[in-house]
């Protein structure tokens, strides 16, 4: 039997409650190995620890969303950039996945359920690309 290694994981989110929330839901998955940025920047300056997904908040202090992702795309479009964000606007939703975000998801309800099922998804997307 096998090990697999741990699924690396960033999350850039700026609201306490919200990155508390996120650390309880990722924290339920043992596979999952997750390291919190309030910034942009700050997940910027840390692509070379080579995360397979980030989930980024779209509203963040120091920069816009889609200049992060646009980033992140350019350093290695094989991350999975999973857009979470209470802004609901349909366009901005295609924008974002236009321009290369994985998946995008609204900060409700269900917010849970859909974060870990893109996550899964993500990590089994990852897997194959890495065959």
């Amino acid at each position: 039997m096998y090990e697999k290694d741990p699924v690396k994981i960033f999350v850039v989110e700026d609201d306490q409650a919200y990155s508390k929330f996120l650390k309880y839901v990722l924290g339920l998955n043992p596979d999952f190995e997750v390291e919190f940025f309030t910034s942009g920047k700050e997940c910027l300056n840390n692509l070379h620890k080579n995360p397979a997904i980030i989930t980024l908040d779209y509203s963040l202090p120091d920069m816009p969303g889609e200049k992060v992702l646009s980033q992140i795309r350019s350093y290695d479009p094989n991350i999975s950039v999973i857009i979470v964000s209470a802004q609901e606007k349909i366009g901005t939703a295609v924008e974002l996945l236009k321009l290369g975000a994985y998946d995008y998801i609204s900060k409700d309800q269900e917010t849970k359920d859909r974060i870990i099922n893109s996550m899964n998804n993500a990590r089994n997307r990852t897997s194959l690309v890495k065959e």
